[in-house]
């Protein structure tokens, strides 16, 4: 008995072309009786398909070139594979149920006959073998259930899968109407612009340096047709990213870094808690990116420090844990320390992924900005620092399409004094979704110190007002939207 099972563990798995796929199938002695399909680099799926101790194994080796170049030139022969592939996997597990029985007859023998050489052995040896890989095969067919298919477990990547994948066609669908309808809605930013400007309480001036806050694009590419419109209509001079530029950090997911090459200015990025080494890497290989991590750079006239979140916690599923709360908490006093030793010193903007942990920041840096909680929020950190935290500029990404009311993409425009480098004011822009289309700005205007000696402003007066739609005139107490 040894012998044969010894023999199954050690040979007991034969190749098979499964659709475009080079495949390995296997069995193999085990603890638990279940099926494993392996699909290198991404993970394994995990199937309690049976209660007989046997696993099942299924590696994905290699992906047919021939085969792919075939259904990449007709996508209409992805329809008829599902015709064959049930007939390939069952002439491969005829064959490896033929292999495994010559394996274990030739394991029983030679377990046999290393214990005692006769042939009254070796015919024990056979009849051994027999009894194992039968007992093997009718165990796990009596056992199986084919319902288990519909309860799988995910280890890697793909335990993303059912949340990253979610309904494609519904996805691709309402993103195609998101998408034209956003066009019309971004050519009205720059109306509500001119009308905000006629605001009695600030007029934004040559003199002054414009800068754009996004974050949390979550692989949106709407968001860098939002950047690249603003940039245009407003003289963005610099973008600054607080972070989650992916969903998930995968090395798939890198494509959509390049659209920061394809913006006109600087874009200075921090590490988001969905960004992974990799990711960051792959931002600070474009041109103008400027990736800060515990150092500072002067960017637009601005010297801006900023630091990426300690923290890789891709999968959501189960919100914001109470851990990852702690975490960004605890992160706080690291992040301080790293400031006040940030060189160049006097840094007038940090960047920080999660508000959370910038709670020590306060008196250290006129302003801090941050995203993570896909909410704006403008807060006070002391009497001398203002926390602005942006929303989600990619509306938290393309799942949140399948929403019945897609959160909106957002943006800050930032107008900073060239004399001393000082927020005196900002435009919140929103663009809504599918449903009650519109654009809006809201002008906050943002109070000189109250002592000379304070590191920033003493306090954000409230917003001032919306700019009015463009078909009627400017109106310095309106509230409204531009329609799309």
């Amino acid at each position: 008995m040894a012998g044969a099972v010894i023999a199954l563990a050690l040979a007991g798995r034969v190749s098979a072309e499964v659709g475009p796929f080079d495949t390995t199938v296997g069995a193999r002695p085990s603890w638990t009786g279940e099926t494993v399909v392996r699909l290198a680099p991404l993970g394994t799926i995990e199937l309690d398909t049976h209660d007989w101790p046997l696993r099942l194994d299924l590696r994905v080796d290699e992906l047919g070139l021939d085969e792919a170049e075939r259904i990449a030139d007709d996508p209409r022969l992805v329809d008829r594979l599902g015709d064959d592939l049930a007939d390939e996997v069952r002439a491969a597990l005829i064959r490896l149920g033929l292999r495994c029985t010559a394996l274990a007859l030739a394991g029983g023998v030679a377990g046999a006959l290393a214990a005692r050489l006769s042939w009254r052995a070796a015919i024990t040896g056979v009849t051994v073998g027999a009894l194992v890989v039968v007992g093997a095969g009718v165990g796990t067919a009596a056992t199986f259930d084919a319902e288990a298919v519909a309860e799988p477990r995910y280890t890697g990547l793909l335990t993303v899968a059912p949340t990253a994948v979610g309904d494609v066609e519904a996805i691709v669908e309402r993103f195609g109407e998101y998408r034209a309808q956003l066009s019309d809605l971004v050519g009205n930013i720059v109306t509500l612009y001119r009308a905000a400007e006629g605001l009695p309480t600030f007029e934004p001036d040559d003199d002054l340096v414009r800068v754009l806050h996004v974050s949390d694009v979550h692989l949106n590419p709407q968001a860098f047709d939002l950047m690249r419109d603003l940039t245009e209509q407003f003289g963005i001079e610099a973008i600054l990213d607080t972070g989650d530029i992916t969903d998930w950090g995968s090395g798939t997911e890198e494509l959509i870094v390049d659209e920061i090459g394809r913006l006109d200015v600087p874009y200075v990025f921090v590490r988001g808690n969905h960004d992974s080494r990799a990711i960051e890497a792959a931002v600070g290989g474009q041109p103008n990116a400027v990736v800060l991590d515990g150092d500072a750079a002067e960017v637009a006239g601005l010297r801006v420090w900023g630091i990426g979140d300690p923290r890789y916690t891709p999968d959501k599923q189960g919100g914001d844990t109470e851990r990852e709360r702690e975490r960004a908490e605890s992160f706080a006093p690291a992040a301080a320390r790293s400031l006040a030793r940030a060189e160049p010193p006097d840094v007038d903007v940090a960047l920080i992924h999660d508000p959370r942990a910038a709670a020590d920041l306060g008196g250290l840096v006129p302003l801090v900005l941050s995203g993570h909680t896909h909410e704006f929020a403008e807060d006070r950190l002391g009497d001398s620092t203002v926390l602005i935290t942006q929303g989600s500029t990619g509306g938290a990404g393309l799942r949140g399409l399948q929403q019945d009311e897609p959160e909106p993409l957002t943006a800050s425009v930032l107008y900073f004094d060239t004399e001393d480098d000082r927020l005196v004011a900002y435009d919140q822009l929103s663009v809504e979704g599918l449903g009650e289309t519109g654009a809006t700005i809201e002008r906050h205007v943002v109070a000189e110190p109250a002592d000379e000696d304070d590191v920033g402003p003493a306090r954000a007066a409230e917003s001032v007002g919306r700019a009015g739609a463009p078909q009627r005139p400017p109106d310095t107490t309106s509230t409204g939207t531009a329609p799309g």
